[in-house]
């Protein structure tokens, strides 16, 4: 039996909020390698520690990196 590229993908995950979450991570990505060139007052500035954007880039895929990102900034407040 022959199967579609389609049904191929880890049971229990929908294909598309799989590939939704990776398309997500890889914006965050980009966006967090360009501040981690800033320098730290910068990032200051903007409400980021870069400690937290290395933390976010390190959380697993299904975990929302900028979500963790706004609730770390909102408990500064």
């Amino acid at each position: 039996m022959q199967t579609n590229a389609s049904q191929q993908h880890t049971p229990g995950v929908h294909p598309m909020t799989w590939m939704a979450q990776y398309s997500r991570r890889q914006q965050f990505k980009r966006m967090a390698r360009t501040l981690l060139a800033e320098k730290d007052e910068i990032l200051s500035d903007l409400g980021y520690e870069r400690w937290e954007l290395i933390v976010a880039l390190s959380l697993p895929l299904r975990s929302d990196a900028l979500s963790y990102l706004e609730q770390r900034r909102q408990s500064r407040r």
